[in-house]
């Protein structure tokens, strides 16, 4: 839409407004809504940006046309023939900010007028160009307007293809002599070198008082120019110190003193050349790490190194020439040429001295060598959680690394597909990155990719992974378990098999959820079972292995788990020692009864609860004159035993008590009358009588 137009559409605007304002039910929320938009549309039209572009029109004589009568005008187009003012203009209105930074120059040997400026206009459009030639005081001649010596006015015009709008520029005077333009100079040969580049190029016939050269290797953004070299017809140059076997883009432009300004020319058509190779300018960097098996005297040796640099490479590298020898026997050496980047080669447990060398045409680079004992194993951990996914693209390869007391320089990641085991890639990339994007990853390949950390002259053993483009990793999570489970944690086993899984994971995760927590952690490979730590007892718990990808997560599998109120442990820890504390407690009552008993409380026997004793207390035997003879023939066991009886008197018998002693035993029995203190009878244990025992009277 052009500004007038959006001007004519306000005013329409406007006017609606002028008549809305005068409908008296019209409420106040409308009017407000009303004049917010009226506000915005103004804004709209100051808001107005211009567009630019660079505009650029060049005519020879074949292109003017002349108008006829109007013998003043050259045109273009047969539309440009406009009435003309005194001055030889045409007479038209002009807009000359829409033209801006407006220049011309003028090539004699074209015998073309080329002129540049920037177009402004509100709307970006495509538009036609055309000059108007005019003179004020000779006629316009369309062949031969253009010479050295013309002098005329200029100007542009340009129209809208679609609005149809014409635009024309302020009347600019051209004199041809002062807009003379160095003629475009035309590269004619090159000749390289590994270091040099020597080129020639002509101008044609005119002739120029100088030109210069700009280059840059074809890797750099920036341009090298040389000083301005004098110059002639024919004119040459050598560029020296350049990289060997490196591609070169190259310029030339030339001046000349015919303009006021000595305006240069415009630069020739961009030439490419390429330097020739050169002897590698470096040695390859070898790492090395020792394979041994523990059954057999017979290590491997891995070598692997970095690709040259090419600056350093210096040409096209061939191959490599690998070669080894036990520093005792000298004559066992032996060599390898191999166009990879990594070989095993075996070896023995001794010393043995390495180099490294690379190739190309020229021929070899000098030899980097490293002294080795392979019998020393170096403890150079691996990588670990290995994984790889897709973005139906390319493939991701992340790992993690654990910090050691070497610090990693670099990783060298190293891929080849299943059915081209010997065309092998490498990647290197710093010790801080742990996440590559491996390029030219083919669809429907099955790749194998292995991960190195590098430690200057030593490596770790790889770490490798299979994946493809459509299901990233080839490995998938089977038999999740449970491993066991105790009052205060949980341990949860699962296995890794190679297989294709049904979508591209990017990562999997083991979630445990509780009623007052939630533990998560990303497994890998090289993790096949996980220990819960510092759960509550008597709580159930569920353990969930989840997938994430780029559409979303699922549930690979899930365990419902209770945890105990008391594990075995605890209960054994509880029980021992209540256990043997009962135990100490028992026989220590028991014994302390014992003792106490014997020294405090010593056991009296009570005749009530022996036969003998019923037997003399028995009150049907006293008064009476009769003798009892006990029966001891069953009683007494084969040791000896003692019996002692007693006479007691009434308290009007003053007569001596004397004890009658019975000693029994296996071969006799006897009686003895013993004198003892009536005051002081002896008693003496003695085995219980049966009940069957009895006595009888003997008188």
């Amino acid at each position: 839409m052009s500004l007038a137009a959006e001007v004519v559409s306000g005013f329409f605007l406007l006017k609606s407004l002028h008549l809305v304002l005068q409908d008296e039910k019209m409420n106040c929320r409308r009017s407000v809504c009303i004049f917010i938009c009226v506000f915005c549309f103004c804004s709209a039209l100051g808001d107005t940006k211009h567009t630019f572009s660079i505009q650029e029109l060049t005519v020879s004589p074949k292109d003017l046309k002349g108008c006829g009568e109007k013998n003043k005008l050259c045109v273009k187009l047969d539309d440009d023939c406009l009435s003309i003012s005194s001055d030889g203009a045409p007479q038209v209105p002009r807009t000359p900010e829409n033209f801006l930074n407006t220049s011309c120059h003028y090539l004699i040997q074209e015998e073309s007028l080329t002129c540049r400026w920037i177009q402004t206009n509100h709307i970006r459009s495509q538009t036609t160009n055309s000059f108007i030639l005019s003179q004020a005081k000779y006629f316009c001649y369309p062949t031969t307007i253009l010479n050295i010596y013309s002098t005329f006015n200029l100007t542009i015009k340009t129209k809208n293809v679609i609005s149809l709008k014409e635009q024309f520029s302020d009347v600019y005077l051209v004199r041809i002599q002062e807009i003379i333009k160095a003629p475009r100079p035309l590269i004619t040969f090159v000749n390289v070198t590994d270091s040099s580049i020597n080129i020639t190029w002509t101008t044609g016939k005119e002739p120029v008082t100088k030109c210069k050269i700009r280059y840059k290797c074809i890797n750099t953004e920036s341009w090298t120019e040389t000083a301005d070299l004098p110059s002639s017809v024919e004119s040459r140059f050598v560029i020296e110190g350049l990289q060997a076997f490196s591609e070169y883009r190259l310029r030339v432009s030339c001046s000349h003193r015919l303009g006021r300004w000595s305006d240069w020319s415009d630069w020739s058509d961009e030439t490419r050349v390429k330097t020739s190779e050169s002897l590698p300018s470096a040695a390859p960097s070898p790492s090395y790490y020792v394979d041994s098996d523990e059954n057999s005297r017979i290590r491997q040796l891995v070598l692997l190194w970095k690709a040259l640099d090419v600056r350093d490479a210096r040409g096209l590298i061939r191959g490599y020439e690998v070669s080894y020898k036990p520093i005792r026997q000298p004559s066992l050496k032996k060599t390898i040429n191999t166009t990879h980047l990594k070989v095993i080669v075996p070896v023995r447990s001794e010393e043995y001295e390495v180099s490294v060398c690379a190739f190309n045409s020229v021929g070899c680079s000098a030899h980097r060598r490293i002294t080795l004992d392979a019998s020393r194993s170096h403890d150079v951990p691996a990588v670990k959680s290995l994984w790889v996914y897709s973005d139906d693209f390319s493939l991701w390869v992340s790992w993690e690394h654990e910090f050691t007391a070497a610090n990693v320089s670099e990783f060298a990641i190293e891929w080849s597909a299943m059915t081209d085991r010997e065309h092998r890639r490498w990647e290197r990339v710093p010790g801080s990155t742990f996440t590559v994007c491996l390029p030219g990853i083919e669809a429907k390949q099955t790749y194998i990719i292995s991960v190195f950390p590098v430690y200057g002259s030593l490596c770790g053993p790889p770490a490798s992974i299979s994946a493809d483009l459509q299901h990233g990793a080839l490995l998938d999570l089977v038999r999740f378990r449970l491993l066991y489970v105790s009052s205060s944690s949980v341990a949860v086993q699962w296995t890794w098999q190679e297989a294709e899984p049904s979508v591209s994971v990017l990562q999997y995760r083991l979630v445990l959820n509780g009623p007052l927590e939630t533990q998560t952690l990303t497994v890998f490979p090289n993790k096949e079972q996980h220990l819960f730590l510092q759960l509550h007892p008597n709580t159930r718990y569920s353990i969930h292995v989840q997938g994430e990808t780029t559409a979303g997560n699922f549930s690979k599998a899930s365990l419902d788990i209770s945890t105990p109120l008391l594990d075995y442990d605890e209960m054994l820890s509880f029980a021992v020692p209540v256990l043997l504390l009962l135990l100490v407690v028992g026989i220590f009552s028991i014994l302390t009864r014992t003792m106490c008993r014997e020294y405090f409380f010593p056991f009296i026997a009570n005749p009530r609860y022996s036969l003998i004793g019923r037997w003399l207390l028995d009150p049907q035997l006293q008064g009476t004159g009769s003798i009892y003879t006990l029966k001891l023939d069953h009683v007494f066991l084969p040791e000896k035993s003692i019996i002692q009886l007693e006479h007691r008197s009434s308290l009007s018998d003053q007569e001596d008590v004397i004890p009658l002693k019975i000693c029994a035993s296996a071969e006799h029995t006897a009686v003895e009358n013993t004198l003892a203190p009536s005051g002081l009878p002896e008693y003496v244990d003695s085995p219980s009588l049966p009940e069957s025992s009895g006595y009888v009277q003997t008188g």
